[in-house]
């Protein structure tokens, strides 16, 4: 994705398709598609450009207002819930990924951390300058860890606070330092739910940009232990037989890639 001039955009390219976000890092979406003529859906929107990227031949659009009324058939909705919930075009799962991942870093790098002065853009890259000092900046990653327990015909899944009423999924934690993603794996597991690991696999990962994480997931085998969860992170933790799972995560999310593939080798 690269930074590029906002003058001019509108009457040169009006009908390239576009993502459009508000300040407050919701898409802007009609008729269940983020995918938006610029020129029309600014006219419609009567709101100002504050950034844009492009990327391919598409642009991310960052308002410069927050939404106060839309007009018939568009709406809102934040990022993270348009990917899990309607997000149905694997083709540009991975535009929606990046794009919601650029907007909160232009929404929160405004300034510089080193000695407070403003940031600006640099065209042609994501990166941002400070205006005093010159230390530049990149939107920044956290890495994190997924990791599905198997135990025969079973798996490990658990739930926490922020997982809708009755969904389960694999067991997450962000990598602290000097950590390899192995060794958070196993840490993770043993302070989650209490138990030990063994065979760790990598299995693949995920931009999860909301707000910034990395996911790096692994399948790993059930050693020994009871599940024991730590109250702060989860609300429950229980083995699922394979033809017996619960309410699981959409399939656009490296979760629930984890658990399909542990059904379908397993069947």
């Amino acid at each position: 994705m690269k930074q590029i001039d906002i003058a001019d955009l509108r009457q040169k390219n009006p009908q390239e398709q576009a993502i459009f976000f508000t300040n407050k890092g919701k898409i802007v979406i009609e008729n269940s598609s983020p995918l938006l003529p610029l020129g029309s859906t600014l006219d419609r929107l009567g709101m100002s450009i504050q950034a844009v990227y492009r990327k391919e031949n598409i642009l991310i659009v960052h308002l410069d207002e927050e939404e106060k009324s839309f007009p018939a058939n568009i709406t809102v909705l934040l990022a993270r819930d348009y990917f899990l919930l309607l997000c149905d075009q694997p083709e540009i799962e991975e535009m929606i990924l990046k794009a919601a991942h650029w907007m909160v870093a232009n929404r929160t790098n405004q300034f510089c951390s080193c000695c407070g002065s403003a940031l600006e853009k640099v065209l042609e890259t994501t990166e941002k300058k400070c205006t005093s000092c010159q230390r530049s900046f990149f939107p920044k990653l956290s890495p994190a860890v997924l990791v599905l327990i198997e135990r025969g015909e079973e798996i490990l899944l658990a739930r926490g606070s922020q997982h809708p009423l009755g969904m389960y999924t694999a067991l997450a934690g962000f990598i602290d330092l000097g950590e390899s993603a192995e060794q958070t794996v196993h840490r993770e597991v043993r302070e989650e739910v209490g138990l030990e690991v063994t065979n760790l696999k990598y299995f693949g990962s995920q931009s999860w940009p909301f707000p910034d994480s990395f996911m790096m997931a692994f399948q790993a085998d059930y050693l020994h232990g009871d599940i024991n969860i730590d109250p702060n992170e989860l609300e429950e933790a229980r083995w699922f037989h394979r033809d017996e799972m619960p309410l699981l995560p959409p399939p656009s999310t490296l979760s629930r890639r984890l658990i399909d593939s542990f059904l379908r080798r397993k069947k």
